[in-house]
């Protein structure tokens, strides 16, 4: 069957919403712009739904940007928002003072103010709108003097455009949890002939083609997702001709095309590719059918290798299957096969994996060499919607964490928990932990009790509010720093602290850090003057191993209301061997 385009797809969509008694929408969206931006929405709700979102979009009146600045509720009508998207260029707004810049560089430094006030306006429904706020780059003009092919167009108009472009980034940059939709970028991208439609500009004032409306609509709904979305977190690499050209147990050290001349360039670049991924926060792992001394003299010795040893969170460099290589990995980073990516020029390997391993998401290398190097670029996979500095530190932290195995398999379990001299802090989060908290909200599955899902706007709301506290637990022990890896909400409600979230990275279980999370959770509420918590748990596919959590720490299950409680006074304490503290 043939799949809908995606106007017809949004089509049907919303033809089936209005059978539906009661819709229940789950990313209510704007959309505005200086231009006339209804032909975004069908795309842009295409991409949602395929990301299996329940998106309402609402189209705001043409060119009425600042007013919705200014009081966004009423040019909108709505106040239920989740995400509000500016969309806006140059030559729409500042048509006059653009065309006189042409001419005499004065008239520069008046948009250069007009657009601090544009960026003013944009910082004030910041502070108004609790949702997600995008605002684009203005693309390169599309007027007369601003010509591409002009010969003097670096001069003059390009000039004047990269004065614009870089102060108006900087500004934005200034503004707190504002996402840039890179619209310059995309056309750069496109290309101008391909992006513009001259013909609608004149008719409706909608200056782009269907293709590149639908570009549009493809980047902000990756944006859109990446706030609820986890990115992909793995990429595990084959190596003869994925890392390198050729066999390295045939070919030798010598033999194997890896440098600065193609074919060997493709490969290097690739590297480089990976090392910017992993400095995002991407694990990588090895996934590869070789003899281990050979690979190792490869990352030890060969002068055009970029990535070296260290830079891999897992190694599996052996003749078993890839099959359990995979699944060795994920266990070793302890993520789930769906967190994965593995890389491989063989059409036989990748078809097992997907066989055998369908969670698992298989990219072959490409024939075309040249396009190695652009594997991942057209792609979400890794959009992150904020890097932390938890994501910096991850191969880091999983190389502490191997020597913690290490130590772990020589003792029992009793000595090796007293050997880490763990020290625990259960804080209340503050602004610099807004970003992590949220991404653990919206990434953890197994350790989750209600796998609640909120964006950093609404993280920032319940931080400010007088009902409600939003506590992140952070573990160091003598191998490292585990980072913020636990996030507890409590509201208060009477003489009840009522856990909204509870949930915790699964590298810290099973050491005392779920037992000191929940003594520290009695502490906090006798300081807002509660006398018991109470929690749900919250069925999902993949958070059974919490389902007696409540059970194992005392509480007592309620049947009318289907809660877990427990007196203060009876909640677990803080086990000897753990150094623990609460600061409010």
């Amino acid at each position: 069957m043939m799949a809908l385009d995606p106007k017809s797809h949004w089509r049907q969509y919303l033809a089936a919403q209005k059978q539906l008694p009661k819709v229940e929408f789950d990313m209510r969206v704007a959309i505005a712009g200086s231009m006339t931006v209804e032909p975004l929405e069908p795309y842009l709700g295409a991409h949602l739904i395929s990301k299996k979102f329940k998106p309402c979009i609402a189209v705001a009146p043409f060119n009425q940007l600042r007013q919705i600045c200014h009081d966004y509720k009423q040019v909108l009508g709505r106040n239920d928002l989740d995400a509000i998207a500016l969309l806006w260029r140059v030559e729409d707004l500042f048509p006059d003072i653009l065309a006189a810049c042409l001419d005499n560089p004065a008239p520069v430094e008046d948009l250069l103010r007009e657009l601090k006030e544009l960026a003013g306006s944009v910082g004030r429904l910041r502070k108004s709108f609790n949702g997600t706020l995008i605002v684009s780059t203005p693309p390169y003009p599309l007027l007369p003097g601003f010509e591409l092919l002009d010969i003097r167009q670096a001069l003059e108009g390009m000039a004047v455009f990269s004065a614009v472009l870089q102060f108006w980034t900087q500004e934005i940059a200034r503004l707190e949890r504002v996402r840039i939709l890179d619209l310059h970028g995309l056309m750069l991208s496109l290309g101008t002939k391909h992006a513009h439609d001259s013909r609608k500009w004149l008719l409706y004032r909608q200056p782009y083609t269907e293709t590149f409306w639908q570009e549009i609509g493809r980047l902000l709904g990756r944006i859109l997702a990446a706030e609820k979305i986890s990115p992909k977190k793995c990429i595990a690499l084959d190596l003869d001709n994925t890392l390198w050209g050729g066999i390295i147990g045939e070919d030798g050290l010598q033999g194997i095309q890896l440098g600065d001349d193609f074919p060997g360039k493709a490969y290097r670049d690739f590297q480089q590719t990976l090392v910017c991924l992993k400095k995002k926060g991407v694990l990588l792992a090895v996934a590869s059918k070789n003899n281990p001394e050979d690979v190792y003299e490869v990352f030890d010795k060969h002068d055009a290798m970029i990535l070296s040893r260290k830079d891999f969170a897992a190694l599996e460099i052996h003749w078993d299957s890839k099959v359990e290589s995979i699944r060795r990995v994920a266990k070793k980073l302890n993520i789930g096969l769906d967190s994965i990516i593995f890389v491989d020029d063989s059409a036989k390997e990748i078809g097992e994996i997907s066989e055998r391993l369908p969670d698992v998401t298989c990219v072959v290398v490409p024939e075309e060499l040249a396009e190695l190097s652009d594997l991942f670029a057209e792609t979400d996979f890794f959009d992150f919607a904020e890097i932390t500095d938890e994501d910096r530190r991850r191969t880091e932290m999983m190389a502490a964490d191997s020597a913690r195995l290490e130590i772990q398999e020589a003792m029992s379990e009793e000595e090796f928990r007293k050997s880490l001299n763990l020290k625990i802090e259960v804080f209340a989060a503050q602004k610099q932990h807004l970003a992590r908290v949220t991404q653990l909200i919206n990434k953890t599955n197994q350790f989750n009790l209600t796998t609640v899902r909120r964006t950093q706007d609404e993280v920032e709301e319940l931080v400010g509010s007088k009902d409600a506290l939003v506590l992140g637990m952070d573990i160091k022990d003598k191998y490292g720093d585990y980072g913020l890896v636990g996030v507890t909400i409590l509201k208060k409600k009477a003489k009840s602290c009522v856990i909204d979230t509870l949930l915790m990275s699964c590298r810290v279980l099973g050491r005392g850090a779920e037992e000191t999370l929940i003594a520290k959770l009695a502490e906090a509420a006798k300081s807002l003057g509660c006398d018991e918590i109470r929690g749900r748990y919250i069925a999902t596919s993949k958070n059974a191993m919490v389902k007696d959590f409540y059970r194992h720490f005392n509480f007592q299950h309620e049947p009318q209301t289907d809660e877990w409680f427990v007196r203060i006074t009876e909640a677990p304490r803080t086990p000897e061997n753990i150094d623990a503290i609460l600061l409010l």
